[in-house]
């Protein structure tokens, strides 16, 4: 008899999905028929993303919701950092070695401490809250030994308004630190969940700072006690020293949670007590100079921050959300360098191509494509660098100008006073170039002004905003540019992605998955005879696994084929056939599955964020082409 939706067997997973609306009882019926069908075992969250039922981020937001009605390692498991054979691994070991599942997913390097105390916190509905001397409100530390605070391993961190005390441990369950606590503080309480490590830190910090070690000098003058600008200062500079991009400070129901984008992914940092929320947001509208007193409007400022010899450009964004005030801040590192093009990522093959058959012509249309993030201007400035020298005059128009190179003639688009970029474009060519370079192709005139400068024997560079080589073409006819121009001045077209780098410091062996082989079109058997690495996540990569970025290339230079194919306006998929077959085009799958192949990334990365290649060659092939 078939199984009817409301006598569904539910797991805890699915049943909390469906009390909050993620999805119906007919589609998790459904998901879990397909489940007990497959041959592999599959996680009911993976297969729920993969049916269209519900979105990744859903998922998690209710395994955060619901933790404390789950196991933790059901919880690890559809969060997909553990597999189902790791957890019985784990179990066996608690069983034979009467220890917690948590140490024994740690002894076996299947996490590590701070994963499994942020699922903890989750659980317990705690804060996890990563403190830094700085972050600490001083006044709690008044009168306490450290030698108190280290020997029960826990840090007073803030107190509210109604006088209770917010103080990180490592181990909720232990009596004997929660009686220390309240010894300690006699009023109310509340415990938050952090690393053992970062809080003996801190209070290694309070010790050297109470033996007169330290510069006890405060950093902002009338504001130098207060807690919130400390907090603000160690957020900005903690940002600084781990290579943020970005910092997000989010306030949710009972708690204000704050993530970093280290490598273009957003990294749990720490939660903050809410009561320290408003502090904080003033704090950071006073640097970013926008009104403290307006509560109800988005706002957005900007401010210039010091962290030793770095100067970093801030762009602030304030966002009324219902539980307050969310704010981003975006780290522009005014004293990044500009790569060499070796340095890059292209494999051997495909940049002597590049430099020999793109970079090195005197004329023609050079675009570099992918989504916003995908690093095509630091391909563009490093394109501009290798053609820079002072038999060339190279004249820019971007909005705005991100890297300063010496010798070439740069120009900021400012509408406002009147430098708009069709003004700025009609004055480019009177100033005699050899190479122009437009900061993007925005729309049908950008392209027009790119194709006549190109047409009058100008190198033209510009970014291009398609998925792949053979899209960027194709939207240049559908701007209405005639295919006869796009087929006579197009040199080349570069298409990106960015794929997050193994950490050197934490790399080992692994096997990868037959789900994700196939995923990828690959051939189980062929992909299980090369050797993989991944990074189990350390301290140098921010417990990631990842340390850095490479980017996956796709490059098409035109020839007479794939000229014609233009005129004849044959569909995307002949374009790319005739690409392959005439130009040996590699895709940016397949030259990211190369870099897989050389240890420097993983299959997880590559489906992520790389678009699908339908004829993908063999792996052999692809080392070959990729060497």
């Amino acid at each position: 008899m078939a199984t009817q939706a409301g006598d569904t067997p539910r797991t805890t997973i699915g049943g909390a999905l469906v009390g909050e609306g993620v999805i119906t009882e007919e589609q998790l019926a459904r998901a879990l028929r397909i489940q007990g069908l497959l041959e592999e075992p599959k996680q009911l969250g993976d297969l729920l993303v993969e049916l269209g039922y519900a979105k990744s981020q859903s998922i998690s937001d209710v395994i955060v919701k619901h933790g404390g009605n789950m196991r933790l390692g059901e919880m690890l498991i559809e969060q997909g950092i553990i597999r189902r054979d790791t957890l019985d691994a784990a179990l066996a070991k608690t069983q034979e070695q009467k220890m917690r599942l948590g140490e024994a997913l740690i002894e076996i390097g299947a996490i590590n401490e701070r994963i499994l105390l942020r699922n903890i916190a989750h659980q317990s509905h705690a804060p996890y809250i990563e403190p830094s001397f700085a972050m600490i409100e001083e006044r709690l530390l008044s009168g306490v030994s450290p030698d108190y605070l280290q020997k029960h391993c826990f840090v007073p961190f803030s107190k509210s308004e109604d006088e209770c005390v917010t103080v990180v441990v490592c181990d909720l369950d232990d009596q004997e630190v929660r009686r220390a606590v309240e010894d300690l503080f006699h009023g109310k309480v509340e415990f938050a969940l952090g690393p053992s490590e970062v809080i003996e830190r801190a209070i290694e910090e309070f010790r050297r700072r109470q033996n007169g070690g330290g510069d006890k000098r405060g950093r902002a003058g009338a504001e130098d006690d207060e807690a919130a600008v400390r907090l603000v200062e160690s957020l900005l500079g903690g940002a600084v020293e781990e290579g943020a991009s970005d910092i997000h400070i989010e306030p949710m129901a009972n708690l204000v949670r704050v993530r970093y984008r280290i490598d273009g992914v957003l990294v749990y940092k720490t939660d903050l007590p809410k009561n320290l929320h408003l502090k904080v947001i003033s704090r950071i509208k006073i640097l970013g100079e926008c009104n403290i007193s307006e509560h109800q409007r988005h706002q957005g400022g900007r401010m210039v921050y010091c962290h030793g010899d770095k100067e970093v450009d801030i762009r602030l964004s304030i966002y009324v959300s219902i539980f307050g005030e969310s704010a981003v801040l975006r780290l522009l590192n005014k004293d990044m360098a500009l790569m060499n093009l070796t340095e890059l990522g292209m494999a051997p093959a495909m940049l002597e191509r590049f430099r020999d058959d793109v970079l090195d012509l005197p004329t023609g249309v050079v675009l570099i494509t992918g989504p916003t993030g995908s690093g095509k201007t630091s391909t563009l400035y490093s394109s501009i660098a290798y053609s820079n020298d002072v038999s060339r005059k190279i004249i820019t128009a971007e909005d705005p100008a991100e890297y300063t190179i010496e010798g070439i003639v740069q120009c900021s688009i400012h509408e406002k006073a009147g430098r708009d970029f069709e003004a700025t474009l009609r004055e480019i060519v009177r100033q005699d170039p050899d190479i122009i370079v437009l900061g993007e192709i925005r729309d049908a005139t950008t392209a027009r002004v790119a194709i006549q400068a190109a047409l009058t024997g100008h190198k033209v560079y510009s970014t291009f905003h398609t998925e792949d080589t053979i899209g960027g073409l194709l939207r240049l006819v559908d701007m209405d540019i005639e295919a006869f121009l796009i087929a006579s001045t197009a040199v080349a077209i570069v298409a990106q992605r960015l794929l997050r780098r193994i950490c050197p410091h934490c790399a080992m062996p692994y096997t990868p998955g037959s789900r994700e082989l196939t995923a990828l079109g690959l051939d189980v058997r062929e992909a299980r005879s090369y050797e993989y690495k991944i990074g189990r996540g350390c301290g140098k990569c921010t417990y990631t696994g990842f340390k850095g970025r490479v980017a996956a290339y796709e490059l098409l230079v035109l020839n007479e084929p794939v000229k014609n194919a233009i005129l004849q306006k044959n569909t995307a998929h002949e374009i790319r056939e005739i690409s392959v077959a005439t130009t040996g085009l590699v895709s940016v799958r397949e030259d990211a599955i190369g870099k897989v192949l050389k240890g420097v990334t993983t299959f997880g990365e590559v489906l992520k964020h790389t678009p699908r290649t339908f004829s993908m060659r063999s792996l052999s092939q692809i080392v070959s082409l990729c060497q």
